[in-house]
């Protein structure tokens, strides 16, 4: 079925988002012959829908943030993908913040919808950044926290941990995969724009059990386990020192794929250039093999792990940023994943 793009300035107002996604739902139609029972330690995907997968790309903004010459690509390869694998499909164009707000609590409503579904997934291409969050009062001196967030064309952030707890918290999503791919830039406030900077993984103080007390948040190291690390004689604080956390928004049953900048050239299909987000097209590609192999009946399922070890190899392999710069001319950017699955996800 092919699959509409709706504009942000078709649907300005909740009650135009609601009437869009409540008659494509009510048209939704089933993924066909259900999988078997799931196996020991799978997810349950013989529900009568695969699940609703929500595209938001932007592509034209407010100064100062530039055009995004790939969105197009982006939702056409995107489409493509979650169509193929059997998910009722929505996509939408240049959204405000507030819009992308409207469309994801208007999804994160459809319980009955969710119910009789095996999973969720979501895409959102845009501009990015890491943003400082506001200073608390409980927060231990020169510690800052920052988080991702992902720009409406308006320039309005969202977070990313906001997006995922939408879905995260509702009901009947419960012990079901959510799949987040964002793509968008992963950058520090003041940083360079043209390259990402790489992806910041929380210590797990479960390991340091007699090094690391926490206060009033999860995952702060006390100084004492930074001056073992690094070899300092004393514990006492060094007040020039400034820690940055990025905080993770992955939740229980959750999956998030972070890509970089999406304004490269990269390879696309067929071996030719085109404008499109490294992460979208290595995903399109990774599905489209397994899908082939599925259809060859070489394999029986597709273990989502294996698509995205598949992505991540085709953009070390395939991938490189194109600037005019010397200095970063060639270089890589990797796809980032983590995720809290408790059980194998297979597509059959």
């Amino acid at each position: 079925m092919e699959t509409v793009t709706i504009t942000g300035s078709d649907v300005e107002t909740r009650e135009e988002l609601k009437a869009v996604i409540s008659r494509a739902i009510q048209s939704a139609s089933p993924k066909g012959k259900r999988s078997d029972l799931a196996g020991e330690g799978e997810y349950t995907c013989n529900n009568v829908f695969r699940g609703l997968a929500i595209i938001i790309c932007n592509e034209n903004f407010k100064e100062p943030n530039k055009p995004r010459r790939c969105c197009d690509d982006d939702l056409q390869l995107t489409k493509e993908t979650f169509s193929n694998l059997k998910f009722l499909v929505l996509a939408f164009k240049d959204l405000t913040g507030r819009q992308i707000d409207l469309v994801l609590d208007i999804a994160a409503g459809k319980e009955e919808f969710h119910m009789k579904s095996d999973c969720f997934a979501c895409v959102v291409a845009s501009h990015g950044n890491e943003r400082h969050r506001p200073v608390d009062d409980k927060q231990p001196p020169g510690l800052y926290f920052r988080d991702h967030c992902v720009y409406g064309i308006d320039n309005e952030p969202v977070a990313t941990k906001q997006i995922v707890k939408k879905f995260s918290e509702v009901t009947s999503l419960k012990n079901k995969p959510k799949l987040f791919f964002i793509q968008a830039c992963r950058i520090v406030p003041n940083g360079i724009c043209s390259i990402d900077e790489g992806h910041t993984v929380s210590v797990d103080p479960s390991n340091f059990q007699d090094e690391v007390i926490l206060k009033n948040a999860d995952d702060i190291p006390e100084p004492s386990f930074f001056d073992r690390l690094f070899g300092r004689k004393t514990n006492t604080i060094d007040t020039t020192k400034i820690i940055r956390v990025l905080d993770p928004p992955c939740d229980d049953d959750c999956l998030i794929v972070y890509s970089s900048n999406s304004e490269k050239e990269s390879y696309g299909r067929h071996d030719s250039y085109i404008n499109g987000g490294w992460m979208l097209i290595s995903l399109y590609n990774a599905v489209d093999k397994y899908l082939q192999a599925l259809q060859m009946k070489t394999i029986d399922h597709i273990d989502i792990i294996d698509v995205l070890y598949e992505m991540t190899s085709y953009v070390a392999k395939r991938m490189e940023v194109n600037l005019k710069e010397t200095e970063y001319h060639h270089r890589k950017a990797a796809v980032v994943f983590e995720h809290c699955f408790h059980r194998e996800l297979y597509f059959k």
